[in-house]
């Protein structure tokens, strides 16, 4: 350093221990020989830096702080020896890099807002003005440090102001048109379905009016809290995906008594149903202000995207117009905009409504299909297959009412009549002198998340008298990737009491075969796409060849689905698949229609369990026409 700065940096050094609490080391810079007494121009400077009302710091051409003003030492809670002699990035982050090359500009001069920290390691917003000032001929950087914290809280004060609602604390109109201008654009994107509900209470004016304005205010801030309570509860039940590219839902308020929800990356209409379902049933609940009980309500409107061609402005007049046409169905329900959606919609609620009483009507009827080995046609066991037959309608499809029951919950109490009722059945071909099948029942996403779902099979198994060894759970690949020990537990649970599992449609779903090592599955299912062009389709051949070599290096029996036709077959035979099972074998077939196929392939009485020897042979035996057993059924 020249004579000038040293004649300064004595005067600021000044002495003493660092600060207590501090917790960094501070490398204290080299004492320098005693100064001569400065002249005029100099004890000028030095007075202009000592009472700036801003922060100084001076730092050499490396970045080195060299001087620093008593006002930039109490910016950073320390004393100006403890910032000297540091790397100036220890203080003031992030700074341009001040070891650049020859020729680059180390530290150019300029004005950012950026981050300060202070010696006990906290931080606080600064505004940061660089300035080149060479002392006596040699670089230097001179760096004025203001705090900018209140400025920082005013900004999001005004920001608050203009986005939020003050009452609330939702997003305002304003911040409502942002969002849904974004997430409009997500939906473009990833093709994925949003919905914009327009939400208005029923009885707010009556409610606002009569009590007062101050109830009315405390009202309006519970039904808020209840909105975002509400697209919590329902988050991971409707999107279709939880790690989509932005937001699940954004609740806002738009003024007086309205309110809007937008929901992201839906799978269907009908996931916007079971939302706007469970705000209902939360608005239905009375409200609670002092010593009144208030019922308020709310009616629903509701705009699909991308599925209704419009922009920003047509999506929200949309889902206002079906809101009014919510209030002019009745109020406290929900109505689509869309005509068709509507009637959808009434629809699939009313299929709903017909199975809560299918159970005790007896209306849910089990098929069974079954599977057979491919080497000797030897039948190795069935698969369940749930039918519904409401009165006067004849059989409703699965696809239709599957999901229906899924989505409604009703899975759960469905699917156990359907476990019960087919471990009956086939522990009762058992004592009839049938032989000895493995049962395969599909259990849903739903069904497989149920607490202790070992210990209700367990006592199913126990009720029915079925053998747990002669039971295969059939799931989906994509179940299997949700929670890892919650599901290795359930799992484990499953194989102790000596219960199969089985991979239902492998090769469809997440395609990640990690998990084949590390749970408990007994056998893998060739999807049915797979087959279909066999032996024909070279991609679905190599396909369907590694899932059989894949599952047999690790174990595994492997079943293929809807074979069809002899070549499918014999084409499957010849890769080493274990089973078969589709029509060309049986279609699913009622249990009087099952029992007399058995008894047609000679599968009767304990003896008779094992095929005779001179019935065996190298494909499955396919000469029974089985579409003339009475009974049969798609």
């Amino acid at each position: 350093m020249t004579s000038w700065v040293n004649k300064v940096a004595a005067r600021l050094r000044g002495s003493g221990p660092p600060s207590a609490g501090a917790d960094r080391t501070i490398t204290q810079p080299s004492p320098l020989a005693p100064p001569a007494a400065p002249g005029p121009q100099a004890s000028l400077l030095l007075h202009l830096f000592e009472h700036s009302a801003s922060g100084l710091v001076v730092c050499d051409a490396e970045g080195t702080v060299r001087l620093c003003s008593p006002v930039a030492a109490a910016l950073l809670a320390a004393t100006p020896a403890e910032v000297c002699g540091q790397p100036v990035e220890v203080w003031v982050t992030p700074l341009i890099d001040f070891t650049a090359s020859a020729g680059d500009t180390a530290l150019p001069a300029g004005q950012w807002e950026t981050q300060a920290q202070r010696l006990d390691g906290t931080e606080f917003p600064v505004e940061l003005t660089v300035s080149e000032t060479p002392l006596d001929g040699e670089p230097a950087r001179v760096l004025v440090l203001r705090d900018i914290t209140d400025r920082r809280l005013n900004q999001q004060r005004l920001s608050d102001l203009a986005n939020y609602d003050g009452l609330t604390g939702l997003p305002n109109r304003t911040l409502f048109r942002d969002r849904l201008g974004q997430a409009m654009a997500r939906a473009r994107r990833s093709r994925s379905a949003m919905a914009l509900m327009f939400l208005d209470l029923d009885n707010f004016k009556v409610i606002n009016d009569t009590l007062g304005h101050g109830l009315g205010d405390e009202l309006l801030r519970q039904v808020a809290a209840r909105l975002q309570a509400c697209v919590r509860e329902v988050d991971t039940l409707v999107r279709r995906d939880t790690a989509s590219d932005g937001g699940a839902f954004t609740v806002s308020r738009l003024g007086g008594d309205e309110f809007t929800v937008i929901a992201e990356n839906l799978a269907s209409a009908e996931s916007a149903v079971v939302l706007a379902r469970r705000i209902l049933e939360a608005m239905d609940e009375p409200v609670h202000l002092n010593e009144h009980q208030l019922h308020v309500g709310t009616s629903i409107g509701i705009a699909m995207y991308p599925s209704e061609d419009t922009d920003l402005d047509g999506l929200v007049r949309h889902a206002d117009s079906a809101m009014y046409r919510a209030k002019y169905m009745g109020k406290g329900t929900y109505a689509f905009y869309s005509d068709e959606l509507t009637l959808e919609v009434a629809a699939r609620l009313k299929m709903e409504s017909e199975l809560r009483h299918a159970i005790e009507r007896q209306e849910f009827a089990l098929c069974y299909q079954p599977k057979a080995r491919l080497d000797d046609g030897r039948i190795t066991g069935v698969e369940a297959l749930l039918r519904w037959h409401p009165p006067g309608r004849g059989a409703v499809p699965p696809d239709r009412f599957i999901r229906v029951l899924e989505d409604s919950g009703l899975i759960l109490q469905v699917g156990h009549w359907v476990l019960r009722t087919a471990c009956l059945e086939m522990a009762a071909l058992r004592r009839e002198g049938f032989p000895r099948l493995t049962l395969a029942v599909n259990l849903s996403a739903r069904q497989f998340r149920q607490p202790q779902l070992a210990r209700l099979v367990a006592e199913t198994l126990q009720d029915t008298g079925f053998d747990a060894d002669c039971l295969e759970i059939e799931l989906t690949e994509g179940l299997l990737m949700e929670d890892h020990e919650a599901t290795r537990l359930t799992l484990a649970g499953l194989a102790e009491m000596g219960v199969r599992v089985a991979m239902d449609d492998f090769g469809t779903g997440y395609s990640s075969l990690s998990y084949l090592k590390r749970f408990d599955i007994d056998t893998l299912k060739i999807d049915g796409s797979f087959v279909a062009e066999l032996p024909d389709d070279p991609e679905d051949r190599a396909i369907a060849t590694a899932i059989v070599a894949m599952g047999h290096s690790l174990q595994m029996r492997v079943v293929a689905e809807k074979v069809e036709t002899a070549e499918q077959a014999q084409c499957l035979h010849e890769m080493g698949c274990d089973e078969m099972q589709g029509y060309l074998l049986s279609r699913p077939l009622p249990p009087a229609a099952l029992r007399a196929w058995l008894r047609e392939r000679h599968l009767h009485g304990p003896a008779r369990a094992e095929p005779a020897p001179e019935a065996r042979r190298s494909l499955p035996r396919l000469d029974i026409e089985v579409d003339t057993v009475p009974g049969a059924g798609p």
